[in-house]
């Protein structure tokens, strides 16, 4: 028969073998979880994690004694906890979010700890008026009475985080139907690539992250716009913007009324075929820019591609100038 002495050996070195054949390594708290949760969670996780129950002064000793992972930073975890390894492979946020997402709510037992600010809102309850609202009042909530059921008339907190919930409260948390402890493996934090996550970083709100990128977008696309930074998400807006800003000008100082119908103006045959050659020379260059900026966000032309562009329009500019400046047929109203 083995020893206390040489279980606990055997037992620190099976603790330290998994641990260094995973990469990702969690702490979680098994404080108020059922076994029976525990082993559902188990099977249903089962082809993702290995979840193992030991002492917590042996995974004091395997943290301590492994050297090639840094995890003294889990070591706070283990404190005021019935700590449980779960050893994965996978990232530490996909793996939080199956923990999580495998919880269930109860209602809250007298004595226990609240794992959250419990706040009782405002509207109607199901209650008839009766001793209730001297219950109700007991616990700071104020009542009255709408269309013969009782109406709590202002929101309250009536629990803050990590507070001892009292007998009277778990008692209206439970007629209010109100289930504030989650049943689930608590996870405190998470280890890989030697940093650690905390509950606090696992604990993603997607809705809202998914929100702050999509603001964070058009905050950027305001911001370029701002600056006349012109880039492919933009320069549709830019040009709209900029066709609206001509168009109130005009309107504002009745441009029109002082320029003449646009007249056509006639191109010489080489400018054509200057403009023609650089639409090909663009093209071209739009496609070499597009294979050696795959990965980049810059939308644009060469230096030369721009002058070369400019002179174009500068000769176009001189056509129309020379067009307005020959001498007009007088009326003999003039």
């Amino acid at each position: 028969m083995m020893h206390a002495k040489e279980i606990k050996a055997k037992e620190l070195e099976h603790v330290k073998g998994l641990i260094k054949k995973y990469n990702t390594i969690t702490i979680a708290d098994l404080t108020n979880l059922p076994s029976s949760t525990l082993q559902k969670l188990r099977k249903k996780l089962k082809d993702k994690v290995e979840i193992r129950i030991t002492k917590k002064s042996l995974i004091m000793l395997a943290i301590d004694q492994i050297e090639d992972k840094n995890l003294s930073g889990l070591k706070p975890s283990l404190e005021n906890s019935i700590p449980v390894l779960i050893l994965s492979n996978e990232d530490p946020f996909k793996l939080y979010k199956s923990i999580k997402d495998n919880k269930s709510n109860a209602v809250a037992k007298p004595g226990q700890i609240s794992p959250r600010d419990i706040i009782i809102p405002a509207g109607p309850t199901n209650f008839t008026p009766g001793p209730i609202i001297g219950e109700l009042g007991a616990v700071g909530l104020q009542t009255g009475v709408e269309g013969g059921k009782i109406t709590i008339k202002k929101e309250k907190l009536i629990v803050r985080e990590n507070e001892v919930i009292k007998p009277e409260i778990a008692s209206i948390l439970s007629k209010l139907g109100i289930e504030p402890i989650e049943i689930g493996l608590n996870v405190i934090a998470s280890f890989k690539d030697n940093i650690i996550y905390l509950k606090d970083i696992l604990d993603i709100d997607e809705e809202a992250y998914v929100k702050n990128i999509i603001l964070a977008s058009n905050e950027a696309l305001a911001l370029a716009e701002k600056l006349g930074f012109v880039s492919k998400d933009n320069v549709r807006s830019l040009i709209r913007k900029a066709y609206m800003i001509a168009s109130n000008l005009d309107k504002k100082f009745e441009l029109g009324s002082y320029v003449p119908k646009a007249k056509k103006v006639e191109v010489k045959e080489e400018v054509k075929e200057a403009i023609e050659e650089e639409k090909e020379n663009i093209v071209e260059e739009q496609k070499e820019l597009k294979r050696e900026n795959k990965e980049k966000n810059f939308v644009g032309f060469g230096e030369d591609t721009v002058k070369k562009a400019q002179d174009i329009l500068q000769k176009l500019q001189d056509e129309k100038i020379k067009e307005q400046e020959k001498p007009k047929h007088k009326s003999m109203w003039d």
